[in-house]
């Protein structure tokens, strides 16, 4: 069959994909089995990229049919009710702050709009068969090469634009740590010590990924902060927007191209709140959780919908290697990959008449399901909180959520016009497709998320079995919201050839006036730079790099939290006080932590004066003894007076600090 130059580069693209995630897996499971028999950094890094080759072989001279399965040809028309309904749901939850006992009747309503939609799909009937040139739906090279060029673009953005995040604390200065030793991969904490104290996280399976950046980063001879900022970052923005345009081809979009580029730039127009789809675009693509939501999570619904339509055993494996990429990103997987890959595979099986194939999907989530096992019984108080949640006895408690749903739903989709947008979107999008499969597909998200996810008292039992109240709206990441954003924006209307690009715009538009742009500084401060630098506090970070240079190798530094967050993300030669104060607490924080004095020092460093009094920060500066600290610049002279009385000495000003050394005898 001629291959025309659109489809080859789907046909590329779609493997570079499955590639990559593949890879990831490959290094999650060598990881593991590293840290198991004790093999060290360079022979797992080594075998990893043996597999690697191997794995890209096997795919490029794969022949097995398309990457991307046809959702196409089109079942019945579907009724207005339900998607009204839907818009009016998607209303009362983006301007009603809906809690309390009156969660409960809000549920009953989303749950019976969800059963409207469910049965209209239904009415709609079965996809007549299509042709084989139908089912395949050539792409043009057009759409193919502007979809490329938006990819370029997301990288380009997520190269220059600078919003650091605390998480990198921890994700980041693990992968410094690895880069750094040669040996075998850390178990405990590397930001407070040399992988001696507990870990800051909960008990659960480790994650791979900084150490696969570390192990890259020791090979490439570069830094780890500076290969995961400015390359990794980059890629994986890339291939997000790949991953959306495949599994939009994938569900039978009428212009898969443009509803792409449209679900793209709702995530550049997505920056209200912190926990948005867009703020975990291109600003924190670096981050494992991000790789997970915005590559593995697309790869999951595409792949699952494939075998569900097809039964072939190569979708399955695609599908395992997706939950097993996931284990090695984010924790957050055992709670998103599983219903996933059974709502995806239920979806086009029911729709192919092959139930079967639900049961057998399960064996893909095997691996999410055990790791979410061993988190539970790691601590195994927690199944008895999880037991007394349920409140048999106490209805109210039940039904009245310690977790809020609609907080929930505020954190990820904020509220007003953008969530509306949003929310309309995930509850609609499965009536602008074609085919019965492909609608179910999309209206499987949704039942997942509303119908079970935050059915009342589900959020409690889920952060008393495994402490997920901190990460219970990560629940919100089982829709591919991008793709239903693109899908809705640009449908269009019988005899108008203008709608999809007309709508498209007033929507975009409508976002860009009532929203905020991850660009925009009111995003958490975010800014453009160029040439591109490390995503870190500026001018904090030149502070940093210079008590790195100051301090001795294996000393350790104070200053604000800003500056110390940047020291302990730059490397792991000396030790930061305070680089995050969320992680002053925990199981490393013993006795001898001394956390109270972390948090008084750091705070005196801030603002220049002692809030606890100046012999408790004369008492913090005496058991943390710091051997360079940075003061404020231009802040009272209180704390210089408590550093002098303590033995150190003025040694230089910047921008940011006033530098001071511990003086020796």
């Amino acid at each position: 069959m001629h291959v025309d130059a659109g489809d080859l580069i789907a046909r590329r693209s779609d493997r570079t994909l499955d590639l990559v995630v593949g890879s990831l897996a490959v290094w999650t499971v060598v990881f593991h089995l590293a840290r198991l028999v004790g093999l060290t950094r360079d022979p797992a890094f080594g075998l990893w990229v043996v597999a690697t080759v191997v794995l890209a072989v096997a795919l490029a001279r794969s022949t097995v049919g398309w990457a991307a399965v046809g959702g196409h040809g089109s079942a019945g028309r579907i009724s207005a009710i339900p998607v009204v309904l839907g818009l009016v749901g998607a209303a009362v939850l983006a301007f009603v702050d809906v809690d309390g006992l009156w969660w409960p009747v809000a549920w009953l309503g989303l749950v019976g709009v969800l059963a409207v939609a469910a049965y209209a799909v239904r009415d709609g009937g079965p996809t007549p068969a299509t042709t084989v040139r139908a089912a395949l739906h050539r792409t043009s090279r057009t759409a193919a090469v502007s979809v490329l060029v938006l990819a370029g673009l997301a990288a380009l953005l997520s190269l220059v634009m600078v919003r650091p995040d605390l998480d990198d604390v921890f994700v980041v200065n693990r992968s410094a740590w690895v880069a750094a030793h040669d040996g075998v991969f850390p178990d405990r904490d590397t930001i407070f010590s040399d992988n001696v104290l507990p870990v800051e996280r909960p008990a659960a399976l480790a994650t791979s990924v900084e150490a696969l950046l570390g192990s890259a980063a020791a090979v490439g001879r570069v830094s780890a902060a500076a290969l995961t900022y400015l390359g990794f970052g980059p890629l994986i923005a890339a291939l997000a927007v790949l991953a959306t345009w495949r599994l939009l081809r994938g569900l039978g979009a009428r212009s898969a191209a443009a509803a792409t580029w449209a679900g793209t730039l709702f995530l550049v127009l997505d920056g209200a709140v912190h926990g948005s789809f867009g703020n975990f675009f291109a600003g924190r693509s670096w981050q494992g959780k991000t790789v997970f939501l915005l590559l593995v999570v697309p790869t999951l619904w595409h792949h699952g919908a494939a075998y569900g339509r097809t039964g072939l055993r190569r979708h399955l494996l695609a599908l395992a290697a997706g939950v097993v990429a996931g284990l090695g990103l984010t924790s957050s997987s055992v709670l998103v990959a599983p219903p996933v890959v059974l709502a995806a595979v239920a979806a086009t099986a029911l729709d192919a008449g092959a139930p079967r194939r639900i049961a057998r999907s399960l064996v893909a989530a095997v691996p999410a399901l055990l790791a979410g096992f061993y988190a539970v019984f790691a601590a195994p108080q927690r199944l008895g909180d999880a037991a007394s949640v349920l409140g048999f006895l106490d209805v109210r408690r039940f039904l009245d959520s310690g977790t809020e749903p609609i907080a929930i739903l505020r954190m990820v989709f904020g509220e007003g016009l953008a969530a509306y947008v949003a929310l309309a979107a995930a509850l609609t999008a499965w009536a602008v497709v074609g085919s019965r499969g492909s609608r179910m597909l999309l209206l499987a998200g949704p039942v997942v998320v509303f119908g079970a996810f935050l059915a009342p008292g589900v959020l409690d039992v889920l952060d008393a079995a495994g402490e997920a109240d901190a990460v219970a709206w990560r629940t919100l990441w089982v829709l591919p919201l991008p793709a239903m954003v693109g899908l809705v924006v640009t449908a269009g209307r019988p005899g108008v050839r203008a709608a999809p690009v007309v709508l498209a715009a007033v929507v975009l538009a409508l976002l860009l006036v009532v929203g905020t742009p991850i660009t925009s500084s009111a995003n958490r401060g975010t800014e453009l730079a160029w040439p591109p630098v490390v995503d870190l506090p500026r001018p904090e970070v030149d502070s940093a790099r210079t008590l790195v240079y100051l301090a001795p190798v294996g000393g350790t530094v104070a200053g604000p939290e800003d500056v110390d967050f940047a020291v302990a993300v730059l490397g792991v030669d000396v030790r930061a006080v305070n680089p995050r104060a969320s992680y002053l607490r925990g199981r490393h924080a013993g006795r001898d932590f001394y956390a109270l004095d972390r948090l008084t020092l750091t705070h005196a460093l801030e603002h220049g004066y002692a809030e606890w009094g100046t012999d408790a920060t004369a008492r913090a500066l005496e058991l943390l003894a710091p051997d360079v600290v940075c003061l404020r610049k231009g802040r009272g002279d209180e704390v210089v007076d408590v550093l002098t009385a303590g033995g150190y000495v003025t040694s230089g000003v910047d921008d940011t600090c006033r530098f001071f050394i511990r003086s020796i005898g």
